[in-house]
């Protein structure tokens, strides 16, 4: 029963407040026991004080009628009285017949000077009951000797050692069940987190743990676990996706190089047929390799699973360069392509290579899809806390239908189908910018052109 967390908890709970009842009874009896002997010794050196002043007045005798007296009035059996010599012998003495052997006077109390006392409690090997004593010394050195039985008291301690302990035991059980109590809903948020997990090993990925009043560390275990099982059910969902394109995509390329194949299978072909089909096979071999492996890095992107490599980068010396990757190809093309303004470097974190991927994509649209005697230009500069990076066109632009839209993975718009491409380009932008913690955005107008905004956070300046 203790393998559980709840138990165990409800256990040490239990144990320490057992622990401290204890020494909270310690120290209760020990006020008793103490309060009792500075009452009893209180009350004997009263006694004894009263005792020797009848003696200094009366002598002896007045000693005996007041040591009668006492004995009947409290009871023999609870009191005794004993009158010493300086030597030792005893003199006068109560009825102690019910003591038992009560012993000759210590060595301590003879050697007392006179008028003064000693408290002790004798024991004797023949005493009857347990005693509290009082020995003071009269001025001519004589000893007078007042003892009283300890029952009263020893009953009263023992009636609050049982009452301790009936109450012990109901505190401990009442201890125990608020313990379990409290360690039930301390781990009621770790017990929430355990069946979410259970769901979603049996495929309920949407499931989510519930917020709960336990306190701040379980608060914070479910929300970490939430945002984990909401990357887990991202890289999921991408890689559900990506098979979903590739079983789709797919078909056309490995319908061509079926068909290829088979037509070079028929009949006896010429060496230069034979090396067409194989151009034709690598050809698809490579556009079908390149179009996978864009779809893993967008759902590695989108999924959280991607791994940068974090180094500081300067976005507007990386735009320079990507222009001046593209300048053939838009000059071929008869497109004016103008690099951003020279300007202070726009330092952001990220990963160089996917960086200037991403910028390579937008530019590589903007030349397909710009006409010649067209222009791109490329505009650098920041906002506050962003780096932003705008690449213009004066293209055949996108409809106001289609540029919600124009970020989805294979999405190609009706302007753009009979622009070779796969409809990959923007997807990957997108996910790029969105895993270095910024963001695209696209505006047009059909017929005038494209403005893809791209908005990276600047490393800030200590």
């Amino acid at each position: 029963m203790f393998r559980t967390v709840t138990s165990r908890i409800t256990l040490w709970y239990t144990a320490i407040f057992g622990l401290l009842s204890l020494f909270v009874f310690g120290l209760v009896n020990l006020a008793v026991v103490t309060r009792l002997r500075a009452r009893m010794d209180a009350e004997l050196g009263n006694e004894s004080r009263e005792f020797e002043e009848m003696y200094r007045r009366g002598g002896i005798e007045a000693l005996r009628e007041g040591f009668r007296l006492e004995g009947e009035s409290d009871g023999y059996k609870r009191v005794f009285f004993r009158f010493f010599s300086p030597t030792g012998d005893r003199l006068l003495s109560s009825d102690i017949g019910s003591w038992g052997g009560l012993g000759g006077l210590p060595a301590v109390a003879s050697a007392l000077p006179p008028g003064r006392a000693i408290l002790c409690t004798p024991a004797a090997p023949g005493l009857a009951r347990r005693a509290r004593a009082i020995y003071r010394t009269t001025g001519d050195g004589h000893v007078i000797e007042i003892g009283s039985a300890t029952e009263d008291d020893d009953d009263l301690v023992r009636g609050v050692h049982r009452v301790f302990g009936s109450a012990l035991l109901v505190m401990l059980l009442c201890g125990g069940a608020a313990g379990y109590g409290i360690a039930r809903r301390a781990m009621r948020g770790v017990t929430r987190v355990t069946d979410t997990a259970v769901r979603i090993g049996k495929g309920d990925l949407a499931r989510r743990v519930a917020p709960g009043g336990e306190g701040i560390e379980i608060a914070r275990l479910a929300r970490a676990f939430n945002e984990m099982l909401g990357r887990i059910q991202a890289l999921v969902e991408e890689m559900r996706g990506v098979a979903d394109n590739i079983a789709h995509d797919l078909r056309t390329p490995i319908t061509r190089i079926r068909m290829t194949a088979e037509t070079a299978l028929v009949g006896v072909q010429k060496p230069d047929e034979y090396r067409q089909a194989a151009g034709i096979v690598i050809e698809e071999c490579e556009r079908m390799a390149q179009m996978i492996n864009t779809m893993l890095e967008i759902a590695k992107a989108e999924s959280g699973a991607i791994v940068l490599s974090r180094e500081t980068v300067d976005l507007a010396a990386l735009a320079a360069d990507a222009c001046d990757l593209f300048l053939p190809a838009a000059e071929e093309k008869g497109i004016a392509l103008r690099a951003p303004a020279p300007r202070p470097p726009l330092p952001v974190s990220g990963d160089a290579g996917r960086l200037r991927s991403m910028m390579g994509n937008l530019l590589d649209n903007a030349v397909k899809f710009t006409p010649p005697g067209g222009e791109i230009v490329l505009e650098a500069g920041e906002a506050r806390t962003h780096a932003v990076l705008i690449v213009r066109d004066t293209g055949i632009g996108i409809d106001a239908a289609d540029l919600p839209r124009v970020f989805d993975r294979f999405y190609r718009a009706d302007r753009s189908r009979s622009t070779p491409g796969n409809g990959l380009g923007l997807s990957f932008a997108a996910a790029i910018a969105r895993a270095h913690g910024g963001e695209i955005t696209a505006e047009s107008r059909p017929g005038r052109g494209s403005a893809f905004t791209i908005r990276l956070p600047l490393i800030t300046k200590k």
